[in-house]
């Protein structure tokens, strides 16, 4: 649950976002998975499994780090050219080891993944292995995306909140071998299983704007928020429309 503190600061961002604007770009939601009822995708037709352990409560996906996870059927992730993948995640303990919300394919294909480092610290795939960014706090409900723009000279930024926070100047690929998808593990054949909660998972065929990430990052604000979003709208000169990109 976003406690108020953290949807005042993710309204400001997204008053920011908007006042910044950004180049439009054609993203299409194919898989998103909000775990109200199962890892039911509703969008496709990927159905995820729940692998021990792991469970869905509360609209969310929960996670012991004792060898539960998802397991999906295919790889749902693009493998090159431009997509997009969010999601929330909250970490319960610092664990001091290899976690992952996300993965897929298998060491050095290169393989695909969204977690942490031993230090804490963000990893997104093989080839963006040390991002620099600290993973949210403990006990924290963050939002993460990593945005691959194939176009161009092509680019790869990781969001926190709706933040750009790292960049990298390609677009990173994967391999279409390994394992398939999996939330909240690594590939085979390591565990490095992750200890909280998953929710709003997304993947897009293009690259979201900035715009749309803090729009994503942003929850529909709680009683009490909607006059300091609408300040920052005001001070901005633009008028907020409800709803997400799709």
């Amino acid at each position: 649950m976003v406690n108020l503190s953290q949807t005042c600061l993710r309204a400001l961002t997204l008053s920011a976002a908007l006042a910044a604007g950004g180049s439009a770009q054609a993203a299409m939601l194919f898989h998103h998975y909000d775990f109200s009822t199962g890892v039911i995708d509703l969008v496709g037709t990927a159905d995820g499994t729940l692998i021990d352990n792991a469970h869905v409560a509360g609209g969310q996906l929960v996670l012991d780090g004792n060898g539960d996870y998802v397991q999906f059927a295919n790889h749902l992730i693009p493998i090159a050219g431009s997509y997009s993948v969010a999601l929330f995640g909250q970490r319960n303990l610092d664990q001091g080891t290899f976690t992952e919300m996300i993965s897929q394919g298998y060491s050095g294909g290169p393989g695909h993944y969204i977690g942490t480092d031993q230090g804490g610290n963000i990893r997104a795939g093989d080839q963006w292995v040390a991002t620099g960014v600290p993973f949210g706090p403990v006990g924290s409900l963050t939002h993460y995306a990593l945005v691959v723009d194939a176009s161009g000279g092509g680019s790869t930024r990781l969001f926190v909140n709706g933040l750009n926070v790292a960049s990298l100047p390609f677009a990173i690929v994967s391999t279409p071998l390994g394992s398939d998808t999996r939330l909240g593990a690594q590939f085979a054949p390591y565990g490095e299983f992750f200890n909280g909660v998953i929710d709003d998972v997304r993947i897009y065929d293009g690259a979201l704007t900035p715009l749309e990430v803090a729009q994503l990052a942003t929850p529909v604000p709680e009683p009490g928020t909607w006059a300091m979003l609408s300040l920052g709208l005001a001070l901005s000169g633009i008028v907020l429309r409800s709803r997400r990109p799709t």
